[in-house]
């Protein structure tokens, strides 16, 4: 979705009333619960996690997680006021939009990394292609995610490696079976479709960890393409519920990093993820509110920075003030 479109849909979701009289969205009047949306990949896995091991319900709050088709919708649906938060995973980008549809939006509790290190972004090509290097994809059928944010990443990426050719939209989730088709010679997606061609014998990964490396200049740096955030009227409307659900959410992140390998096996009640993929996975690396470090925070600020650069931004937008404070 091009960002006038986005922001356009945006303006008529505020037109249509979707928000309560105080402007608080509807669910959060209600005090039934908090809804949180996701849309199902690798990078939601505290949320899932959470949810499975029944946290939120120890934490005393109710929560339920609602699924969407894409990062596009799950945007779309805070934005409107149909759900409170998002899980991790959730386009920062997508969300930045949000935040310029409507300033003051929403605070970000915590977000997912990418590096090279730390794989959730890489470029991938039939298995027995002859593409050794990105360069050698100039001239060749491309796809990307879809959305602003993907498209941009792929654009840049591939503009570094001397392709110029737009990359077409395409949902992450049909690269690997468009590869396999002969409908494209590669793709710039996130995991776990590397992993997918690499456990069926049909994908293979041309370069992972490309944002920090061609985006950032540094291959070790953290890019934050996605973000966990809850609506600033929730936090004003329903602040107990909140420290609650945070309590909750929090033991969800301490169990994927200490027990990844219990946590992975959550994937398969929230993707479309079997066994097999699930337990293959790469183990994603996250941040917390409460853990940005003012490296991060640069880092952070220099994807948005570059949005912003690339027009996709209509003005600056600092990340700092966008993080959650307890």
């Amino acid at each position: 979705m091009k960002r006038s479109t986005f922001l356009t849909a945006a303006g008529a979701a505020g037109a249509a009333g979707v928000l309560g009289v105080s402007g608080t969205p509807a669910l959060a009047q209600s005090g039934a619960k908090i809804l949180v949306g996701y849309w199902p990949v690798a990078a939601a896995l505290p949320f899932f996690v959470a949810a499975q091991m029944g946290y939120w319900k120890d934490a005393g709050v109710d929560v339920e997680l609602v699924k969407f088709a894409d990062q596009v919708k799950v945007t779309e649906a805070l934005l409107a006021g149909r759900i409170n938060a998002t899980a991790t995973g959730t386009g920062s980008t997508q969300l930045a939009l949000a935040e310029l549809a409507s300033p003051n939006f929403f605070k970000i509790l915590g977000a997912n990394l990418s590096s090279e290190k730390s794989v959730l972004d890489e470029i991938i090509v039939a298995k027995d292609s002859p593409y050794k290097k990105i360069s050698d994809l100039k001239g060749k059928k491309l796809a990307t995610g879809v959305g602003p944010q993907a498209v941009l990443e792929a654009k840049i990426i591939f503009s570094k490696n001397g392709i110029d050719t737009p990359a077409m939209e395409l949902s992450p989730s049909q690269h690997v079976a468009s590869i396999v088709a002969g409908q494209i010679d590669g793709a710039y997606t996130y995991e776990p479709n590397g992993t997918v061609g690499r456990l069926n014998g049909t994908v293979r990964v041309l370069e992972a960890g490309v944002r920090s490396k061609y985006l950032l200049g540094n291959g070790a740096a953290p890019w934050y393409g996605g973000a966990a955030v809850i609506a600033t009227e929730t936090l004003k409307s329903s602040p107990a519920d909140v420290k609650k659900y945070i309590v909750g959410m929090k033991r969800g992140f301490d169990e994927v990093r200490k027990n990844i390998n219990a946590a992975r096996a959550v994937y398969p009640a929230y993707t479309t993820f079997d066994v097999k993929l699930a337990e293959a996975i790469p183990a994603i690396s996250y941040t917390l509110y409460d853990e940005f470090t003012p490296s991060d925070i640069r880092y952070f600020q220099d994807n948005y920075d570059l949005f912003y650069s690339e027009k996709i931004f209509t003005k600056k937008l600092q990340v700092a003030s966008m993080i959650y404070k307890a």
